[in-house]
């Protein structure tokens, strides 16, 4: 009983401990004076322990935490619950409080990104990606920013592949009635990316996820959006 008790009180202790850790975003950690502003990226803190400053990202495959160590590869230390990570569905991923980055389907944000509403903000919780802060909505991510890159609609479909340089269908635009029902297909020429522009049958929308048509009504195609961008690297 006495062993049990023990190990209870150890349990307790290191959960205390982790979630002590593990910090808030945007929020200065004593330990480190350092405050995370995303998943992967933080600013020092001044003297009235505000984020201020540069932005600085962490090496690939590792997270900002609250520990003295700042960026760590155990995603369970990141202090950015939900920021810069894609949803349970895989369709989005919120990167500040009124951008977000769609995942199409995949585990991993992509340089597909758009913007919300000046009255929306991007929340993870939200199957819409962007919800009013009227309405209960709360942005995942601390401040504010807009999404930047070449406007999708704006560039022909090989130069968009040439860009993104993967295999696959890939979404369009967010207007409901025209760009919605339609889709980027990308395949290599060669040694060239090629693309073309196709349209979903009737009436039936471009799904990101799945890349497929089909006759739900897509997030980013929803009043909170005002903007999708192909990030250019």
């Amino acid at each position: 009983m006495l062993r049990c008790l023990i190990l209870l009180a150890i349990g307790v202790f290191l959960v205390i401990r982790i979630l002590g850790i593990r910090g808030d975003c945007n929020v200065c950690a004593s330990v480190s004076n350092v405050a995370c502003i995303s998943n992967t990226s933080f600013q020092f803190c001044s003297s009235s322990a505000l984020p201020a400053g540069p932005v600085y990202t962490c090496p690939t495959g590792y997270y900002c935490t609250a520990n003295d160590v700042t960026c760590n590869t155990d995603v369970a230390q990141r202090s950015c619950i939900g920021c810069g990570t894609c949803d349970s569905g895989n369709t989005f991923a919120c990167l500040t409080a009124r951008t977000f980055a769609l995942c199409l389907g995949t585990s991993t944000p992509s340089q597909i990104v758009g913007s919300c509403g000046s009255s929306y903000v991007c929340d993870f919780n939200n199957p819409y990606i962007c919800g009013s802060p009227a309405a209960g909505s709360q942005a995942t991510c601390p401040g504010d920013g807009s999404g930047t890159g070449l406007d999708v609609t704006s560039t022909t479909p090989t130069t968009y592949c040439s860009i993104v340089q993967q295999h696959g269908r890939f979404p369009y635009g967010i207007d409901l009635n025209t760009t919605c029902r339609q889709y980027i297909y990308c395949y290599l020429n060669a040694t060239n990316w090629a693309g073309g522009l196709y349209y979903c049958p009737g009436q039936t929308y471009f799904n990101s996820s799945s890349g497929y048509c089909g006759t739900e009504v897509p997030a980013r195609c929803t009043n909170g959006i005002t903007s999708l961008t192909l990030t250019i690297t």
